[in-house]
């Protein structure tokens, strides 16, 4: 039994050549000779000839082609606009090639239907041998001649498996008892090729028994495994070697089952529970009962010393047994699993076989493929971490605490000049009442009058040094929503009579009506108190003959602009640079508190403040502040 040749090639160029001759005599008649027949038709012989055994691509291009030579030899005697009945010949002529086309195409597609049944057997990767009674070698397909290396004519009347020098699982008289029996026989066995190489191959033996004969024709089908043997054992030392990674990782990994909680979610889901956090919220018992359902199938060593279990055997079954009882956490999972995300992480707290407490973080790796019954948990150790970071935050409030606390000299230095503004406005107001008293008659009004202004005064002077003391402390300063302007006119009243004293003209100019800040109504006030008495003291220390302040408040796209500005000498770029150091002052009798006092009361309010140098303003001081804006809506 042998197999078909291929085509001879020689024949089908030969065949081409005689198409393409075919094809330009056809040319030559159908335009320079007068015929009024269709001549254009014979060229269905050429599509004949290319057909027969010719590939679909040599067909469609021989209709190409054929098409084009029509149409050309139309062109060429009767231009584009031909008579009608060459009209109707050129149309006959392109049916026929088309309808030839046709039916070329498919008898070529069913003679390659038919070659391909033919050669099945051919194509086949497998090994096919088709042995007689005696065992002798009547069919031999190109798939065993690749895999050993021995042509059908080599092997052919000969006994296949003593060629091949096969080893059977089982002595090969019980192989063929087994034949005989039930007619099929498969297993693994091991052979030998023409160079020598070892080939392992799945064999499936069928026998029909002949007519008339004893014994009778066996079909031998032999798959090569031997990549397959190779790539089993290659898997085997990998899932050894990845084993061996997974039990000694730094990382302690759990394997858990997830479907029965996974299908405790879907059920929810098919009761129409659309909301499921809402759901966890009102139904904790639903969530604990999820926890105790979770099924811990494997861990590594590193789990089990860190949660001090000797054998995996004896380690926990169940997350209930070592989770604390974190429902909205473990909640949290819950959604994320419902949510079918790829990942989820989260810190938990862990209780060890000896009830050692255990700050943990847990990430979990979901399948893509949706397969919970192996999930993996990388559970990381973070108790000495968390440790550490809790020190280090004692370490860092007490620290600040530190800092305030040793600024605790420069606030009791500065309490004095805070209060020297309330104390000589009570000095003043007292003054004037006890000179209203000693008229005749005692105008009682006016010592009314003056002594409730020295009232005002004192009580903002206790306030001034409750605020400065709260501030220094760990009590953060009061942040409620306070409107800029109102807030300024309060404080230009307060400071007016020191401003009097110094003879010193003031301009407000306030340009941000119903404005808000958050912060502190007592110490913002303070601020503009200590720049506008700053002023006011350099102004009448350096002589000048104009003392004019100026105090403007606008809107900008970054908050809230105050400036407050004077005719004064200013300040020079090194005192601009250094103004706001503690204890840094120019001034003969100055402790050098009130500017640094002022930066960091704004710098609570999380604003800034700035100085511009003298050079920069063309004289005088300026001062300007910026504080964050509170939008209206959220003043509540």
């Amino acid at each position: 039994m042998r197999r078909g040749t291929t085509p001879d090639s020689r024949a089908a160029r030969c065949r081409y050549a005689g198409a393409f001759l075919l094809a330009g005599t056809i040319f030559a008649i159908d335009t320079f000779t007068t015929l009024g027949s269709a001549v254009a038709v014979l060229y269905v012989l050429v599509l004949i000839i290319v057909g027969e055994g010719g590939s679909r691509r040599a067909i469609l291009s021989a209709a190409a082609l054929c098409a084009i030579l029509t149409l050309s030899s139309f062109a060429f005697m009767h231009g584009l606009h031909g008579h009608l009945d060459a009209s109707l010949r050129l149309l006959i002529s392109l049916a026929a090639l088309i309808a030839t086309s046709f039916l070329m195409l498919s008898r070529h597609a069913d003679q390659r239907a038919l070659e391909g049944q033919a050669e099945l057997l051919d194509v086949t990767h497998d090994a096919i041998c088709l042995s007689d009674a005696a065992g002798r070698v009547i069919y031999w397909n190109r798939g065993a001649e690749r895999l050993y290396g021995w042509s059908f004519d080599e092997v052919h009347g000969r006994d296949a498996h003593e060629l091949l020098a096969t080893r059977f699982p089982q002595p090969r008289e019980e192989i063929e008892a087994s034949l005989a029996l039930t007619g099929a026989w498969e297993g693994e066995i091991t052979q030998t090729t023409r160079e020598g190489r070892e080939v392992r191959a799945l064999s499936r033996w069928l026998r029909r028994a002949d007519i008339g004969r004893r014994g009778g024709r066996t079909l031998e089908s032999n798959t090569d495994i031997t990549t397959r043997k190779i790539a089993e054992e290659a898997l085997r030392r990998s899932e050894r070697r990845y084993r061996t990674i997974f039990e000694n990782l730094a990382v302690a990994i759990w394997e858990h089952d997830l479907r029965p909680m996974k299908a405790e979610l879907d059920g929810l889901r098919a009761q129409g529970i659309d909301d499921l956090p809402a759901y966890l919220a009102d139904h904790p018992d639903f969530v604990r009962r999820m926890r105790n359902s979770v099924r811990i199938i494997d861990v590594n060593t590193t789990a089990l010393r860190m949660m001090g279990v000797g054998s995996k055997e004896e380690f926990f079954t169940s997350l209930h047994e070592f989770l604390e009882d974190d429902v909205a956490r473990f909640a949290g999972f819950l959604i994320a699993l419902d949510a079918n995300v790829p990942t989820w992480e989260a810190e938990a707290t862990l209780r060890t076989r000896a009830g050692d407490l255990l700050r943990v973080i847990v990430a979990f790796n979901f399948p893509p493929d949706g397969a919970l019954d192996c999930v993996q948990a990388s559970v990381l150790n973070i108790t000495e971490r968390v440790r550490v970071q809790e020190t280090l935050q004692r370490m860092r409030d007490q620290l600040d605490h530190t800092r305030r606390a040793a600024t605790v000299g420069e606030v009791s230095a500065s309490i004095a000049h805070e209060i020297n503004q309330p104390l000589a406005a009570i000095t003043l107001h007292a003054d004037a009442a006890s000179r209203w008293m000693d008229r005749t008659p005692p105008d009682l009004d006016e010592v009314r009058a003056s002594i409730g202004e020295a009232a005002i005064a004192a009580r903002r002077a206790s306030e001034v040094v409750r605020r400065v003391r709260s501030f220094m402390s760990k009590v953060e300063p009061d942040r409620v929503p306070l409107e800029l302007d109102p807030l300024i006119e309060e404080a230009i009243h307060l400071v007016q009579p020191e401003l009097a004293a110094h003879a010193v003209a003031l301009q407000p100019s306030l340009a941000a009506p119903g404005a808000l800040v958050r912060g502190d109504r007592i110490l913002l006030q303070q601020v503009l108190i200590n720049l506008m008495v700053n002023a006011a003291q350099a102004m009448a220390g350096s002589g000048s003959a104009e003392r004019q302040i100026r105090l403007t408040t606008s809107r900008t796209a970054r908050g809230i602009a105050i400036e407050v500005s004077d005719t004064g000498p200013g300040f020079t770029t090194e005192g601009a640079a250094k103004a706001f150091e503690p204890f840094f002052t120019t001034k003969a009798n100055g402790m050098g508190l009130g500017l640094a006092m002022c930066r960091t009361i704004i710098g609570a309010h999380d604003g800034e403040i700035a100085l511009v140098p003298a050079d920069e303003t063309g004289g005088g001081g300026r001062v300007a502040i910026r504080l964050p804006a509170l939008v209206a809506g959220l003043a509540e």
